[in-house]
Formats: structure tokens, sequence, C-alpha cells
């Protein structure tokens, strides 16, 4: 009876373990947990209340009351948000409005190269890392670490015409009077690329990898607004 009683226990002991394994590579694999630990080869780390924002604004729900802000204080909030994450050598080079957000590109002011992607939150005001390739991408920036490390080279395997000729190919199959700008704009490890009607027209952007030629389209701004660069 004894010995019944200690295989039980014993069984019931590998059946908990065996589920908190299998909680804990579930967190690992989420999009959660991954930024939670989004970190950079220059030290900046997601920080909780970048962290809220993402959780809060991944739909722009804004209660159907969005906050009017002007490019210059969309600008001024983003240098004070680069400042206090000690990301010095970034500077912004364009903000663009969409109904539903701010996009805010950054360069590095060393190189000229692409650095990272932002997005102002309308309702709030909230500045956060941008979701999708910024994060998952973003081979010096993003939160994926690479087994190659020379993919955190700038110099890809697409080049920027290629990847403007994936960029049409995916929009010819996906999208109606939709194309990619004969611009692309050079990230560590993809390209982000305006999207554009048959008169010139903004729509949108999309992203490209450029290691793999797998595309990205940024459904999450909504609407065009008007855009500035700096």
């Amino acid at each position: 009876m004894k010995k019944n009683i200690k295989l039980l226990i014993v069984s019931m002991l590998f059946i908990f373990i065996g589920l908190i394994a299998m909680i804990t590579l579930g967190l690992i694999n989420s999009g959660l947990f991954q930024a939670m630990r989004y970190g950079t080869s220059n030290g900046y780390t997601l920080g909780s209340e970048d962290m809220m924002n993402l959780m809060r604004n991944y739909n722009f729900d804004n209660g159907g009351s969005p906050k009017s802000f002007s490019f210059e204080e969309v600008k001024s909030a983003a240098e004070n948000y680069l400042e206090k994450k000690g990301l010095k050598d970034l500077k912004i080079a364009e903000i663009m409005e969409f109904s539903n957000n701010f996009y805010i590109k950054t360069i590095e002011k060393s190189t000229k190269t692409g650095a990272m992607e932002f997005l102002f939150d309308k309702g709030n005001g909230a500045i956060f890392p941008e979701f999708g390739p910024n994060m998952m991408w973003n081979s010096k920036y993003g939160m994926m670490q690479r087994i190659n490390e020379s993919q955190n080279d700038v110099n890809m395997k697409i080049d920027e015409e290629k990847a403007i000729e994936i960029a049409n190919n995916y929009l010819a199959k996906t999208k109606q009077n939709e194309f990619a700008e004969n611009k692309a704009q050079k990230f560590y490890g993809y390209y982000t690329i305006d999207t554009v009607t048959k008169n010139g027209t903004m729509v949108g952007m999309l992203s490209v990898n450029g290691f793999t030629g797998q595309v990205w389209y940024h459904n999450w701004h909504g609407v065009f607004i008007e855009e500035k660069e700096f």
C-alpha cells in the first residue's frame, strides 16, 4: 500500500514538472515573453513602461477619442525617449501620421543607417518600439539574437533594388492599386518601404527581410494622413 502511495506521489510530481515545463516553453515562444527580454547590442532594454504600452496599444483602441498632437510635439517626445534610454547615436529622421498612430523612423548619426522604428500612441502620447520587423528582424537593435553574428552587418544578401522588386511582387498578389516606392530604408537585417497608389499617393508601408526575402506588411497604422522629414 505504501509503495502504491509513493508511486502515485512520484507520478504526480513528474506530471507537475511536465506542466511547468510546457507553460515555460509557451511563454518563451510567446511575443510577450520575447518583448520582456527585448535588448540590444547598445545596452537598451525594454522597460516595464514600454511593455505596458505594447500590450495596451497593440490594437490601438483609443476609446474613440484620440488626442491631437503636432509633429513637433511628437518629435520632442521621441527625442526625450531616446535620451532617457541612452540611445545617443540615434536621431529622428522621419515622422508619419496615420489614423491609429504616429510612426517614427530613427537613423544612426554615425552611419546614417536605419536604426529603430517607434510608434506614438495618439490616445495617451506613449512612445514604444514598433512591433513586427523592428523587433523580430532588427539584427542590431531588435530582440532576436542571431546565430550568425555576421547578420548584424548592414550588408545583406538582398540589396535595395531586389527588396523593392520582392515588395512589388507581394503587393501584386495581395493588394489592389498599391505599389512599392522606388526607394527603401535600410535597417540592420531588413528594409522598410513605403507603399503608394499608381499616382504616387502614400498608402502605408511594408518590410522585406534582407536575408530571407520574407515580407511583413505593417497593417497596424490605419489610414495615412501626413508625413514630415527631419
